[in-house]
């Protein structure tokens, strides 16, 4: 495991003023500028994608499923309505045939409904299936264990820092409407 320090964006060397937790050029009271607190997140998730996700990557392999289908997957789940084919290809973004020969696979494999529509039968709709659902479930279920075994590795004034940045964040609907509702939490 990467030590704490690694982690949290904290500079290897002591600047005068600064906690030993600051990040490198940003003074205390002062809001960072977007461009840098976003080269920080990226510093965070690229951490996190390396270092959490062999539970993710064992999943999808023993699923034998490509990133595309674990997309279209996410993008039904998330869909207030049955997509038409071409509405997936625009989320995803791929070519219909494409869209087509990857939703032909996983109705093929009970995991997406497809069915004609009830005013134009030249288009198709597809929906999540229950077996879809659980898919889905697995997927997410193998990505919170690696964040699990992250946020394990803090020592309590990281979890803390952690806890209330994200607290925060939480109070935003679109941002707490992607909490693991569901997922088993060890």
């Amino acid at each position: 495991m990467v030590p704490a320090a690694a982690t949290t964006g904290a500079s290897a060397t002591s600047t005068p003023g600064a906690s030993a937790t600051s990040t490198p050029g940003v003074s205390a009271g002062v809001p960072p500028q977007p461009d840098a607190l976003a080269a920080d997140l990226y510093g965070l998730v690229v951490f996190l994608h390396k270092n959490c996700n062999a539970d993710l990557f064992e999943a999808i392999g023993l699923l034998e499923l490509s990133i595309t289908q674990i997309k279209l997957l996410h993008q039904l789940e998330g869909a207030n309505h049955e997509l038409t084919l071409k509405e997936a290809a625009e989320l995803l973004p791929l070519s219909l045939p494409a869209v087509s020969r990857t939703v032909d696979d996983l109705v093929r494999r009970g995991m997406i409904a497809r069915h004609e529509d009830v005013e134009d039968r030249r288009m198709k709709r597809i929906s999540l299936t229950d077996t879809g659902r659980s898919v889905i479930r697995r997927v997410n279920a193998a990505r919170l264990i690696g964040l699990q075994q992250f946020t394990r590795s803090l020592d309590d004034a990281e979890r803390e820092v952690l806890s209330g940045a994200l607290a925060r964040l939480l109070r935003r609907p679109d941002v707490a409407a992607c909490r693991p509702e569901g997922l088993q939490i060890r």
